[in-house]
């Protein structure tokens, strides 16, 4: 009996490391072949290639990359009063608003317009973007054509705030929207390239689950695929929730997934989550394993507040994303940066490992309110003491694309130096202006510090 046992065991054992040595060969192999042809398409390909005409499956047809169309509706306890730090993120108003007025936000596209050549950090990036673009952009087409007509198609509807609010939320979650929330429009989260464009002083904040299974695969093509077919199931339902609120009788305008407006601190002020050591918004029920977007409404909703979670507290007794990211760019540690007090990453050494890498996303993977969920990390912490799944395989181990290894805990890649560098493209933290940038306002730059 116990020699069967052992025999099935050692058989299974056997079929699962076969599965996964194959596995792993093939992530390094097709990252070879990648860059192997990468010359040929960035020589070829534009950086965004114009391919919403081309025909494609319906995404229920990529069950493993599809987002998933449900509301969240389990429950969040209350933290454990050592995991409290305050509702939100601690901000500075003050020094927010300094920062603000000697040098307003601006596009990082266009800070850098290097990113959309040839020699853009994120180009290795092609096969996924050529796969899934025809997607995405069909989308974002289609919201951009909606925004042309950003104003009410019927009389204002004769109902209170809270009712409307209530509507509304029902409405999203038909639409398959995980979470929505509401919050004030705040120019300071706009960037400067975009002023002017919000048909309202209230902002509705749309979010969409990332798949599950293929998110646990990060770094890959298949967890690349499946964030951008979110970004692009996003679109679509965010630009049918504007619908339905200008047939309210409102105005709405969806921004898209680029990115009017840095849409973390919309959703962590509108209460759908809290800034993780990550730099990524961490959601009670999914972590940062989603996508976001906003739209601007003169609609009366009722604003949400930001919650206290306890993500911070998880955050700082957790750390793990802090030990694994394989470029070594996320600090331990939070300080003041422009009023908003947080773990700046380190973006001259994220992007080009990023873009290296099929999106890496190992700081997402390892998250373990993104692979439990925040229920499950509070449970255990108050049973324990203990952050769920912390130095255990199963939450930390990644299969890393430029070589084929798999890096369990305590263990991480040993990136060459040429991995952090891009001929061709100069990312220059210090630039506060697009070298064509015209103030609207018709001030001299100069004397705003730019």
């Amino acid at each position: 009996m116990y020699t069967t046992l052992f025999d099935e065991r050692a058989a299974k054992m056997a079929g699962e490391f076969t599965r996964n040595g194959l596995q792993r060969a093939a992530l390094k192999w097709g990252h070879q072949l990648s860059n192997l042809l990468y010359p040929v398409a960035r020589k070829t390909l534009p950086y965004r290639p114009k391919m919403w005409w081309i025909p494609r499956l319906p995404i229920w047809a990529h069950p493993r990359r599809a987002p998933h169309g449900r509301p969240w509706s389990t429950p969040v306890p209350a933290p454990a009063d050592e995991l409290r730090t305050g509702p939100g993120v601690h901000l500075i108003p003050d020094a927010q608003q300094r920062a603000f007025d000697e040098a307003p936000l601006h596009d990082f596209i266009r800070l850098h317009p290097e990113m959309r050549g040839e020699h853009s950090p994120t180009g290795h990036m092609w096969i996924s973007l050529l796969s899934t673009s025809p997607r995405v952009q069909g989308a974002a087409r289609r919201r951009a054509q909606a925004n042309r007509r950003p104003d009410a198609t019927a009389p204002a509807a004769r109902v209170t705030p809270a009712a409307l609010t209530e509507a509304m939320k029902r409405e999203a979650a038909r639409l398959g929207l995980a979470a929505v929330g509401v919050t004030a429009y705040d120019i300071k989260y706009n960037y400067a390239e975009y002023h002017g464009l919000a048909v309202g002083d209230t902002i509705i904040v749309g979010i969409v689950e990332q798949n599950f299974d293929s998110t646990q695969m990060c770094p890959s093509l298949r967890s690349e695929k499946a964030a951008l077919s979110a970004y692009a199931g996003l679109e679509d339902r965010m630009r049918l929730l504007a619908d339905w609120i200008r047939a309210q009788g409102y105005a709405a305008r969806a921004e898209g997934f680029v990115g009017e407006s840095m849409v973390i601190p919309y959703a962590v002020q509108a209460g759908l989550g809290q800034l993780g050591l990550n730099g990524q918004l961490l959601t009670p029920n999914a972590g940062s394993r989603c996508r976001i977007e906003v739209m601007s409404t003169d609609a009366p909703f009722l604003h949400d507040a930001p919650v206290d979670f306890g993500i911070e507290g998880v955050c700082d007794k957790c750390q793990i994303c802090v030990r694994r990211c394989p470029a070594g760019a996320i600090p331990a540690i939070r300080k003041e940066s422009r009023g908003v007090v947080k773990a700046k990453l380190n973006t001259k050494r994220c992007l080009p490992v990023m873009g290296k890498t099929a999106g890496c996303s190992v700081c997402m993977k390892v998250c373990p309110v993104q692979r439990y969920g925040l229920p499950a990390v509070l449970q255990e912490f108050e049973a324990t003491g203990r952050v769920l799944g912390k130095d255990t395989d199963d939450l930390e181990g990644f299969d890393w694309p430029l070589d084929g290894r798999h890096y369990g805990p305590g263990d991480r890649p040993r990136l060459a130096p040429e991995v952090f560098e891009t001929p061709g493209f100069e990312f220059d933290p210090s630039r506060k202006v697009p070298l064509d940038w015209v103030d609207p306002t018709g001030k001299n730059p100069e004397a705003l510090g730019y």
